[in-house]
């Protein structure tokens, strides 16, 4: 009976007895686990952390506005019989951009010239009574009487032709505000009015706006105000022409922060001659605000973000070790590094974010 409770203990004794051997072995350790991985070796590229001379530069985002902007109207009421221009449209200043229906003008201006002519035929009827009657008078002829009341018929007809061709006058412009004109030179923008449409005084109908020159207008803030000042250089880029560079002036700072945003509304003019700037683009706008120093650069590649910190990984004995690293102005593919690294260090740009802390890696070309 001993015999047979000892075998039944013996299995146990000798699974428990193996698992420990295991277990001291390392075969299930993640230490060991993670060595082997991380011997293979992850292939980097690198580069070093270099000096650079630049020129310190004030950064700032803005949008493009044109030298002029027009907000055309008709200056009476009517339906539109004819739009004459469209989008894009350059334009002279006094050419037509849209005519309204123009019957009823038309008439108040023959009505007002038929008025006119009466006007003028009263008149002259009147000056040769008066004439007549004056030299009846010198002769003895006719009384004073008479001559008075002539010369004040003339009077009145004159009064008449007067008012009868200032309302011509008033009906020529009525008619001629049928026609609705561009006041500057520019490029027709935002046209909203249709044929037939029915239009009020005042009512915008479309824009015409000069771009031969342009804005890139900013907002400044108070601590950066110091730092600008008119006839400054500037330049400017816009998404649409990622690789162009357009060279501007500060021509105009708004002495009074706005009420709102408690910020400086900066104008910087920009030629453009070949229209490619538009107005309602976004800008970026870099204003030179010093001397050239040296600045610590590092290929943008190599910085991983995690929860708003940023590190990098440098390379010792092909071993990589992460940094954390203050950043600052992105110039290019480079960008700028404050603190964390020094010059010379090698950095991995490649497969950063696949990296760890004490990695072993393998540079290639």
């Amino acid at each position: 009976m001993k015999g047979f409770k000892f075998k039944y203990w013996i299995i146990p004794i000798v699974i428990f007895i193996g698992l420990v051997v295991v277990f001291r072995s390392g075969a299930f350790s993640s230490e060991k686990t993670q060595l082997q991985t991380n011997t293979t070796g992850m292939n980097v590229k690198i580069a070093a952390a270099q000096y650079i001379n630049t020129i310190p530069k004030l950064m700032l985002n803005g949008s493009i506005e044109g030298k002029t902007a027009a907000t055309i109207s008709a200056k009476l009421a009517g339906r539109i019989e004819e739009v004459m221009v469209q989008e894009g449209q350059q334009v002279k200043a006094g050419d037509p951009l849209a005519r309204l229906e123009s019957t009823e003008l038309a008439n108040s201006v023959r009505t007002a010239q038929d008025a006119v002519s009466k006007a003028q035929v009263n008149y002259d009827i009147a000056v040769k009574d008066y004439n007549r009657y004056q030299t009846l008078f010198d002769q003895g002829a006719a009384s004073a009487q008479t001559l008075d009341s002539a010369e004040g018929k003339k009077r009145i007809a004159q009064a008449d032709l007067s008012s009868a061709a200032s309302n011509q006058s008033s009906a020529e412009q009525q008619y001629a505000y049928g026609v609705i004109t561009a006041p500057v030179d520019g490029v027709v923008a935002n046209v909203t009015v249709t044929v037939g449409q029915v239009v009020s005084p005042g009512a915008a109908l479309m824009i015409v706006q000069d771009i031969s020159q342009v804005y890139a207008v900013v907002n400044v803030e108070q601590k950066d105000l110091g730092l600008i000042k008119q006839g400054q250089s500037a330049e400017v880029t816009v998404d649409t022409y990622a690789d162009k560079v357009f060279a501007g002036t500060v021509e105009m700072i708004n002495p009074e922060a706005g009420s709102s945003n408690r910020m400086f509304r900066t104008k910087v003019k920009v030629d453009n001659t070949d229209g490619a700037l538009k107005s309602g683009m976004f800008s970026k706008i870099q204003l030179a605000t010093g001397d050239a120093v040296q600045i610590l650069t590092i290929p943008q590649a190599a910085i991983i973000q995690k929860q708003g910190i940023y590190y990098v990984f440098t390379i010792e004995n092909d071993k990589v070790t992460r940094h954390q690293v203050e950043i600052g102005n992105v110039m290019g593919d480079s960008i700028e590094i404050k603190s964390g690294l020094q010059p010379g260090d090698k950095l991995a740009v490649s497969n950063v974010s696949q990296l760890k802390d004490g990695d072993v890696v393998q540079i290639v070309e």
